[in-house]
């Protein structure tokens, strides 16, 4: 189908599609804010039902902008979510990643409570890159200079997702690494991981894709006049519904299926001890430095005040396996 005259829109827009993705996100979402209430895991999994709600939203605005093509703040706020959500989801998936850290402290790269300031504020930054690139970039009555600044923006906005993906999948991958070395196969800290990845693997194809189409040319500056060619990934919807919207519903499902709060335990004390069967209840995660010493030294690479998380699976009467790998202090 062509585009309509006066649409914001490169190609005529599927209404059915987007409804399809505005309801499916919203039952995901009701599903998973049962599920925390069910297994009381809000501190963990709250910003599961939130990507949902920015996803609904994100749809919903989509089905009505298919319907008007020529409303351009529409368009711009559709867009705005499209681009949220998808940092938020995986900040979720480092929280999870944070509670598995709890769960299994002897084999932690990183502190938990540092992994949430850390990611939280990581995505504090691209959102704020993202919401500053994407209403430059969607407002094609702007001059070339200020496209321009927009463009350069949202690239910023999906390069960062994908350094912080990396940090995500490096710190798994080490401590699924040191539960196999040993011997930690309990399905509480196999399953979530497994899922983790998965979860991961997706929102990358996804960000790679959206990274693509934005350093394909000039795609996005192009005011669709025709004086500029379109790329097929920006000139075709069914590329968003596949490589975009498709993989982070699948996220949002496969968390459904496989809820964190199916595999750990609500107390956050509780921790699996080493011989990887009997779980115990310890003091808990502890960090008694400031915020700012958090954020510039997640991994406490260097000489700090105190802070240093007292190693309490020491003394609980577990040997812990030959790794290959010494405890560190966190």
């Amino acid at each position: 189908m062509q585009k309509a005259a006066g649409s914001v829109y490169f190609y005529a827009p599927n209404r059915g599609a987007a409804i399809f993705f505005t309801a499916a996100f919203a039952a995901s979402g009701l599903v998973h804010l049962g599920q925390c209430k069910s297994y009381q895991f809000f501190k963990v999994t709250a910003l599961l039902p939130i990507c949902c709600a920015f996803a609904t939203a994100a749809f919903a605005t989509r089905a009505y902008s298919s319907s008007h093509t020529d409303d351009a703040p529409v368009y711009t706020a559709s867009m705005l979510l499209l681009y949220i959500f998808p940092p938020i989801l995986a900040l979720a998936n480092s929280l999870i990643l944070g509670r598995l850290f709890s769960f299994v402290p002897y084999f932690a790269p990183m502190h938990p409570s540092r992994m949430l300031v850390t990611f939280a504020s990581l995505t504090g930054v691209i959102e704020l890159v993202t919401i500053a690139g994407i209403a430059y970039l969607t407002n094609r009555d702007l001059s070339d200079k200020l496209l321009l600044i927009g463009n350069t923006l949202t690239k910023a906005s999906l390069v960062l997702p994908l350094l912080v993906i990396t940090v995500i999948f490096v710190l798994a991958g080490i401590f699924h690494r040191c539960c196999r070395a040993g011997k930690i196969k309990a399905p509480q800290v196999t399953r979530p991981l497994l899922v983790l990845y998965a979860s991961m693997l997706l929102i990358l194809g996804r960000t790679l894709f959206r990274t693509v189409e934005q350093f394909r040319g000039s795609a996005w500056i192009n005011r669709g006049d025709g004086s500029l060619p379109l790329t097929p990934a920006v000139r075709y919807e069914w590329y968003f519904y596949v490589f975009d919207a498709a993989p982070m519903l699948i996220v949002s499902v496969l968390w459904n299926i496989w809820h964190p709060g199916r595999f750990l335990p609500r107390d956050r004390r509780a921790y699996l001890a080493q011989d990887g069967v009997t779980v115990l209840m310890g003091p808990g995660w502890k960090d008694s430095r400031s915020l700012t010493e958090t954020f510039f030294n997640p991994f406490a690479m260097l000489t700090t005040r105190g802070g240093h998380q007292k190693q309490f699976w020491e003394s609980n009467g577990y040997a812990l396996r030959s790794t290959g790998r010494r405890n560190r202090r966190t």
